[in-house]
C-alpha cells in the first residue's frame, strides 16, 4: 500500500483507506492498458516474447510529453537496479525476454 511511503515523504499528509482502494484500482487499470499496448505491439511486430522495447513504446504511446520520458528513465533505473542485484550485465538484462509466451498462444 503507499500510505506507508506516503507518511515518509510527507509525514503531515493522510490518506484515507478509501483513498488508498482508488489509487490502487487507478494503478491496476493502468498496467492492464500498459500490458495490453505492450501485447498489440510486440504481435504486430510478429514475436512471441514481450521486450523491454514493447513495454517502453506502450509508454511513449498511453504517456503524454515528458511523462513517458520519467517512467521509461525510472524503469531503467529498475532494471539495473535489478541486474545487478542478480549480477548480471545491464545491457544482457535489457534484452532479456519478460514474458514468454508458449507457444506464441494468442492471449
Amino acid at each position: 500500500m503507499p500510505l506507508p511511503k506516503l507518511c515518509y515523504v510527507h509525514p503531515s499528509y493522510t490518506l484515507s483507506q478509501k483513498g488508498i482502494n482508488v489509487v490502487h484500482d487507478v494503478l491496476g487499470d493502468m498496467f492492464e492498458k500498459l500490458a495490453e499496448t505492450a501485447k498489440d505491439l510486440m504481435r504486430k511486430v510478429g514475436r512471441c516474447t514481450l521486450q523491454a522495447r514493447d513495454i517502453a513504446g506502450a509508454t511513449a504511446l498511453l504517456f503524454h510529453s515528458e511523462l513517458h520520458v520519467f517512467a521509461i528513465t525510472k524503469g531503467m533505473q529498475a532494471m539495473t537496479l535489478t541486474a545487478d542485484s542478480y549480477g548480471l550485465d545491464t545491457h544482457e538484462a535489457a534484452k532479456s525476454k519478460f514474458v514468454r509466451a508458449s507457444k506464441c498462444a494468442k492471449l
